[in-house]
Parts: C-alpha cells; structure tokens; sequence
C-alpha cells in the first residue's frame, strides 16, 4: 500500500512542478507582474491542476494510441518519444493557455481572447516543449518501469 502512494507522490510531484512552471509563464504574461500576481498564478496554477492534469492522463492515453497506429512500426522509441513529447505540449499547453486566458481576464470579443491566448501559449510553448520532451525522453521510460513494478 505505501507502494501506491510513493507512486502517486511522484506523478503529483512532477504535476506540481511542471503546472506551476507554466502557470507562472502564462500568468506573467496574461496580467504581468502586478500585485495581485501572486493570487493571479496561485488560482490559475489552482485550476489548471485540478482541469488539466487529469485531462492530461487520458489525452496522454489517446495521443500514444494514434502515434503508435499512424507512425511506421519499426521508428525508434527515442524519435516515437520525441514525437510524442511535442504533440503533448502543443496539445497541453493550448488548453492551459485557454484556461488561464479565460480565467484571468475579461475580454469583450471573440478576437481579443483568440488573440491573448495565442500570445499566453507561445509565452509558454517553448518551456513546455522542453518539459514535455525530457518528460517523454527519460521520465517516462523510467515511470513505466516504475509502475510496472
């Protein structure tokens, strides 16, 4: 049973990480480093955690069922990897930039949230395209060693 929870400790500790790393980004760039900021990127870290991050099992689940079908069966685990990693960090990342556009701001028009998402999800991209690669390339391996144990 203590088994289980080291487990479920290590998948939150690098929730935690990751979600906070981008939520910092995007709440940086959606309302600056204002002094609300803090509750700003706390509330947003908040929810993306409690929206996203399960989402982000099952949309995990999904994106390597379809790589494994539409990629050649002899690619390589490190290229079937990679692949993986930056499909999870464009999916990813566009939904906690439009939880977090939504969450913090008001905006009036379509066009305004179109546009100040787009900004809050290149703001956050690149980090996530690195967390989601070294997520994909070492941990995950690991991970699935770790689970199947």
């Amino acid at each position: 049973m203590a088994k289980i929870y080291y487990k479920i400790g290590i998948i939150a500790s690098i929730v935690i990480v990751a979600g906070g790393m981008l939520t910092f980004a995007m709440t940086w760039r959606s309302v600056g480093f204002s002094d609300d900021f803090l509750s700003s990127w706390l509330s947003s870290f908040a929810l993306s955690v409690v929206c996203v991050a399960p989402l982000g099992s099952v949309i995990s689940v999904l994106v390597n069922k379809a790589l494994v079908r539409i990629l050649p069966r002899n690619i390589s685990k490190v290229k079937l990897n990679t692949i993986f990693g930056l499909c999870m960090a464009l999916i990813m990342e566009s939904i906690m930039a439009c939880v977090t556009t939504w969450h913090l701001t008001t905006i009036s028009t379509m066009h305004e949230f179109i546009t100040l998402w787009y900004s809050v999800l290149l703001t956050a991209l690149p980090i996530g395209i690195v967390i989601s690669v070294v997520l994909s390339l070492i941990i995950k391996p690991k991970l699935q060693l770790f689970w199947n144990s």
